[in-house]
């Protein structure tokens, strides 16, 4: 059986696609580098269909503002100030691009695009197998052994957080929808897709997600609306009357239902739309992101800076209890913040040329006569372009709500659609006149071939070396949080620095290492080296992200060991100003007063960080007050004056031979400035992990 290039090129296109949909479920990049590699593969072989025919042209204007949008943002990721969150955007956008490009290029038959759509149905049965098994048995199972969901209170099926699972399965029941009433294929197999659909909107309903609802009633009713503009022409006024009279009966009854059910519309969308776990409210995340945007409108900040603008624009009634949101939770406005105007321009521009192109070719539909007296045409292709344009709908609604762009199963997915919208009808030139070309589907078809050579090489790399890093990485990780006094773990550190140069929490987590690893046995020459080794690796994370806050914690404790006072005030002031309101830092600088016997200003810190609005951690505060009034006590009963390091300069001089304060005296054998002694190391700050998914 002779075996084309093209069903090569597709069979590995189709394996990254799902293997990037199974573990591209959320925004850790850990498992994800094997996958792109997959694509970066297909994309390098598909130079081999260069000169194939294909049976359309692409359009101009949508292939350019795809191919400006791209280059744009590849263009400012390589500006970013942390090229550790550069190359997690810079790897989306081609992976994004990739699909779309690769989709053009090779599913050019309906055959091809029918597979496609299997193997996004698949992605989407398996989830929905996860998602049984963790409401039957166990909630926190996962795909890979050894890693499990943390929020085990609501399914989730791959996803870690239910709202994403709930959003991606319901943002596909359109599809599977159209398919039931559109396709050509038979009478069983449509059956299936109509299966397919009220499973998927029966899982979106029992996952309890407001957002997940909220996508499918947007696709939902995209798809209606599409539907009528078919159906329009061919059904009678009585019948549109009668049409009309039960949606409004509808809607009126579903109005009810929920405001029975849930209370006061607005109490309601406030509740579960716009609050997210532990107090999170979207709106004051949007109004952090706003002032990040403003400064750099037109450019903006760089690839995911909303990690950094985030702390330091955290509004204060956004409470303490609530986590650190890292995403400003409304894609737009994200792409704002990070790329500016210029950037979501780009964007609006591709999706309303692509939705152009889609509503054109469903109204081409109107009026047509159809087969067997069907209301409805039946069509794959028409099917496809109602299902794409529907999802793509309920995606964009998602959009106002979570960063579901930043999850790459929604990426590879949305880029498909936007594809199917660009070429809806993969046999269109057969329509028109035969033309000799010397470029087969011509000059932009090449490029677009051509281009997809060149990502996929960059995509093959990065995987190829990412997959490496993050494997030794990982395996560092596990090491030092079952043993942090081992040595199995520095191993693998080494091979990940060799590897990956770029990855500040490699860095820092090395240098957590390094002071886990001092012992009570150590001489003080080997302890002093394995702290200078410490602040090393702590100095080279902090020149690769140097807005790493949590790193800065533990980086002053080890400076303070050093002796190195000021450096360590200086690193927690420093940290301060990126994240004025985080009671960590502030704990941590309180900390530091202390062990230099600075009693007053310990005083204040400790105090400032019981009304820290984040990460706020009152008992040790309250435990750090104590310590302070015991020591005064301490201090006054044996004449010893703690305010000593707040005198002024004119004091501190006038001060009689005899003055003693707090820093020069040990009483009833304690070291009242809390230096650790020779043989004992300060324990060590855990390791703030890479930036994950939190909401």
């Amino acid at each position: 059986m002779k075996i084309s290039w093209r069903f090569v090129v597709m069979v590995l296109f189709l394996a990254g696609f799902v293997l990037t949909g199974l573990v591209g479920t959320s925004t850790s990049m850990t498992f994800i580098w094997t996958a792109y590699a997959i694509l970066g593969i297909a994309g390098i072989l598909s130079i081999g269909l260069l000169f194939k025919e294909v049976g359309f042209t692409l359009p101009r204007w949508s292939t350019i503002a795809v191919f400006s949008l791209t280059a744009y943002l590849l263009i400012r990721a390589s500006e970013s100030q942390v090229s550790y969150f550069a190359r997690e955007d810079a790897s989306l956008i081609l992976t994004g691009f990739l699909c779309y490009c690769l989709f053009l290029s090779l599913a050019s038959s309906g055959g091809w695009r029918r597979r496609l759509l299997y193997a996004i149905a698949g992605l989407v049965v398996v989830n929905l197998v996860f998602a049984l098994i963790q409401a039957l048995f166990k909630p926190v199972l996962w795909l890979i052994p050894g890693y499990e969901r943390t929020f085990a209170h609501q399914v989730g099926g791959l996803f870690n957080h239910p709202d994403h699972f709930a959003g991606f399965i319901g943002a596909l029941v359109p599809v599977w929808l159209a398919m039931a009433l559109y396709g050509r294929q038979s009478g069983g197999i449509r059956r299936l897709w109509g299966a397919l659909a009220a499973l998927s909107f029966a899982a979106t309903l029992y996952s309890g997600s407001a957002t997940g609802l909220f996508g499918l009633l947007c696709g939902l009713g995209t798809f209606a609306l599409l539907t009528g503009t078919i159906i329009y022409r061919e059904i009678t006024p009585g019948a549109k009357k009668m049409a009309l009279m039960g949606v409004a009966a509808f809607t009126l009854v579903a109005a009810l239902i929920g405001f029975a059910v849930a209370g006061p519309p607005g109490q309601q969308i406030d509740r579960t739309l716009l609050t997210r776990g532990e107090s999170v409210s979207l709106p004051l995340v949007w109004k952090a992101g706003l002032q990040q945007a403003a400064e750099a409108p037109a450019l903006g900040t760089g690839s995911r800076t909303s990690y950094i603008y985030g702390r330091l624009f955290r509004d204060e009634a956004l409470g303490s209890s609530a986590s650190e949101p890292e995403f400003i939770h409304n894609e737009y406005l994200q792409i704002l913040a990070d790329y500016g105007i210029i950037g979501l321009t780009l964007l609006l521009t591709v999706l309303a040329l692509h939705g152009h192109l889609g509503l054109s070719f469903v109204r081409s539909y109107a009026g047509f006569a159809t087969v067997r007296r069907s209301i409805l045409p039946q069509s794959d292709h028409l099917a496809l372009v109602l299902g794409a344009m529907s999802s793509l709908s309920a995606m964009g609604s998602l959009s106002f709500f979570d960063f579901t762009m930043h999850l790459p199963v929604f990426v590879i997915v949305a880029a498909v659609f936007l594809a199917v919208l660009a070429a809806p009808d993969p046999m269109a030139s057969a329509l028109k006149p035969t033309t000799v070309s010397v470029l087969p589907g011509g000059s932009l078809m090449f490029v677009n071939r051509a281009v997809v050579f060149g990502c996929g090489i960059a995509m093959l790399c990065f995987g190829l070396v990412f997959s490496r890093s993050e494997f030794h990485y990982e395996m560092a990780r596990l090491a030092f949080e079952s043993d942090p006094g081992g040595y199995k773990h520095f191993r693998h550190l080494k091979a990940a620095r060799e590897i990956d140069s770029k990855n500040p929490f490699l860095f820092a987590l090395s240098a957590h290492a390094q002071v886990a690893g001092i012992t009570t046995a150590m001489a003080a020459p080997e302890r002093r080296q394995a702290l200078e080794q410490a602040d090393h690796y702590f100095s080279k994370a902090r020149s690769l992200y140097p807005q790493d806050v949590f790193a800065a914690v533990g980086h002053s404790s080890v400076l303070d060991e050093l002796g190195k006072k000021s450096r360590a005030l200086q690193r927690l002031h420093d940290a301060r100003e990126m994240a004025p309101y985080y009671g960590n830092i502030i704990l941590a600088e309180a900390e530091h007063h202390l062990r230099h016997g600075n009693i007053v200003e310990a005083g204040k810190s400790f105090e400032a960080a019981l009304e820290a609005r984040a990460f706020r951690n009152t008992a040790a505060a309250q435990e750090g007050l104590r310590t302070l009034t015991e020591w005064k006590l301490i201090a006054d009963e044996n004449g010893i004056d703690w305010r000593g390091d707040s005198l002024e300069a004119g004091e501190m001089l006038a001060r009689p031979p005899d003055y003693r304060t707090i820093q020069d005296v040990r009483i009833s054998e304690r070291n009242l400035t809390g230096k650790a002694e020779p043989e004992a190391a300060e324990p060590a700050e855990t390791p703030a992990p890479k930036a994950t998914e939190q909401e």
